[in-house]
């Protein structure tokens, strides 16, 4: 059984651990075990052996900061991406269908911080109305 004391870094980018690697080798620093973590977080798993002298593991300290920040920030760039630039907003034809109008999730929220959702329905609800059932009386003359 190997007693040797290991130091195990976990990145949940490619990029940084690719970073990683290639700084520890650049210190000619021994990797003793990479590859994808096996456990239940998905994850890059880097081993050395903690032996080195001090200079040298503050230096892989600080950089492994330095590639966390960057996990953070590649991380919460990749989720915007992905963040959906349109949402559906709900309507019900009279026929009894129900359709998806697509609508800027920021025009939406713009108009839910003076509306209610109940209200912004019964104004959905008004223009379907209207545009299945046109009535070109002027209003002064609607019941």
């Amino acid at each position: 059984m190997n007693d040797q004391l290991t130091l195990e870094y976990i990145f949940f980018h490619s990029k940084p651990y690719q970073l990683f690697k290639n700084f520890l080798q650049s210190r000619q620093v021994k990797l003793l075990q990479e590859g994808v973590d096996q456990t239940n977080v998905e994850g890059y798993l880097v081993a050395i052996a903690d032996d080195l002298d001090d200079k040298l593991s503050e230096e892989i300290e600080a950089y492994y900061d330095e590639m966390m920040a960057l996990t953070e920030q590649l991380v919460t760039q990749e989720s915007n991406e992905d963040e959906m630039n349109i949402v559906g907003l709900a309507v019900s034809l009279q026929d009894g269908r129900s359709v998806l109008a697509s609508v800027d999730p920021e025009v939406l929220n713009r108009i839910l911080t003076v509306v209610s959702s109940k209200e912004l329905g019964q104004l959905v609800d008004a223009i379907v109305d209207a545009v299945e059932n046109p009535d070109q009386q002027p209003l002064c003359k609607r019941d």
